[in-house]
């Protein structure tokens, strides 16, 4: 569904305001000698029979805590005949995962026309956002951890949309991987697939939003 005056702009974060997660990821791999996308892999693998997402499922909705993903990330590399290195693995997993591209841009400029906007992010714990440099930025922050919700779980764009005081068919989601593009759909929302290209999706947007 298109709108034709969107009146409101939701961004996912990881992927879409920061570099893709996959390359930090792998850079603290190979630093601790664990194979490239290993740890992934296995946490993806470890939760394929439950609905509700195994362990990455209950981090991103805030059900267990960052030590009890770890220790279970701990367990998966060990099983598989890898040594994990020592003390806590999601901070090196996430090092390289900064504020950076060209679509802080353009949510300011459609902000400064007068748009709400804001975050809707999957967390895998809460070290990673940059919160004060969020709120200068963004009227809400709908973190999955905080919210007891993930995406694609179509109800955490509903509740976006009602922090921003919209009908959820008068908003415009930005996210880089498609099953969160279709379920934002599902309610109604303009959502867009960011391919890693900024100047491709930062032209959309601004033709959307008229900025």
């Amino acid at each position: 569904m298109t709108v034709a005056r969107p009146r409101a702009l939701l961004l996912d974060y990881v992927g879409v305001l920061t570099p893709d997660v996959a390359a930090s990821c792998a850079a603290f791999e190979r630093a601790v000698g664990i194979p490239e996308g290993r740890c992934f892999d296995l946490l993806v693998a470890d939760g394929r029979d439950d609905p509700q997402g195994g362990v990455i499922g209950a981090l991103e909705r805030g059900e267990i805590t960052t030590a009890s993903f770890e220790w279970r990330l701990r367990w998966l590399l060990e099983d598989d005949g890898w040594a994990p290195p020592a003390g806590p693995m999601l901070p090196g997993l996430f090092a390289q995962v900064r504020p950076s591209g060209r679509l802080w841009d353009v949510a300011a400029q459609v902000r400064a026309a007068g748009v709400p906007t804001g975050v809707v992010s999957n967390s895998w714990g809460l070290a990673m956002y940059p919160r004060a440099y969020l709120d200068e930025r963004f009227d809400v922050q709908v973190i999955s951890g905080e919210v007891g919700l993930r995406k694609p779980d179509p109800a955490i764009f509903e509740l976006a949309a009602a922090w921003l005081g919209i009908p959820p068919g008068e908003g415009v989601f930005v996210d880089d991987h498609t099953r969160n593009v279709a379920a934002a759909r599902q309610v109604g929302m303009t959502a867009l697939h960011h391919e890693g290209d900024d100047a491709a999706t930062a032209s959309r947007l601004r033709s959307l939003f008229d900025v």
